[in-house]
């Protein structure tokens, strides 16, 4: 009888223990945190309201929507392109996306004030544009796109230097492409891409 209620006794300890170290493996899985990889660019899209000249430099008014608006500083080097890929320049009522650097200095005022490296035109012509950092298997930092650059694909940097598929790697890139697969990340064989190679890169 004894010996009985010593295993009773015995295997109460051992599934009260297991519970216990369950809930606590449980608990500490459920603690660790996921890293997030911070964008290098600030994404700014609305529509262009009006422009103003400010001692020699142009300031656009855009309107985010929801009663939110922001101010873009154009400078001489800030290149801009519309969706397909094209050089072109900026009309108040055109719809526009912006990517400034996530690291580069901002005045504390509101309307926040963006001086972005590069901003696109959004047309109803078939293309896109992204721009991100990309790495060496050439997939950006929200992991949402993968390029598969071809021979046909056109290769160029800003500051004019000769690039090859290799020097992509790790880079700020400006991309152009028409589709893209229904992967994650989405797969797409860009047309064109430029390399970011001022000087915040």
């Amino acid at each position: 009888m004894k010996m009985t209620k010593i295993i009773i006794l015995a295997l109460a300890v051992l599934l009260i223990g297991g519970t216990a170290v369950a809930t606590t493996s449980f608990i500490n899985s459920g603690s660790k945190e996921e890293e997030q990889v911070e964008p290098a660019f600030i994404r700014v899209t609305g529509m262009i309201e009006s422009v103003e000249e400010r001692d020699g430099t142009l300031y656009y008014l855009i309107n985010e929507g929801q009663d939110e608006t922001s101010y873009i500083i154009v400078s001489s080097d800030t290149v801009v392109f519309d969706n397909t890929g094209d050089v072109t320049e900026l009309e108040p009522g055109e719809e526009i996306t912006a990517y400034t650097y996530a690291n580069k200095p901002m005045p504390l005022i509101y309307p926040p004030q963006y001086n972005p490296e590069v901003i696109i035109v959004e047309t109803d012509l078939i293309g896109s544009a992204a721009v991100g950092t990309f790495n060496d298997e050439l997939v950006d930092e929200t992991l949402s796109l993968k390029l598969n650059v071809s021979e046909e694909t056109e290769l160029s940097s800003l500051t004019g230097k000769d690039v090859g598929v290799e020097d992509l790697e790790g880079q700020d890139l400006l991309v152009f492409y028409s589709f893209t697969t229904k992967s994650i990340p989405a797969q797409t064989t860009p047309e064109k891409i430029i390399v970011l190679d001022g000087e915040e890169s």
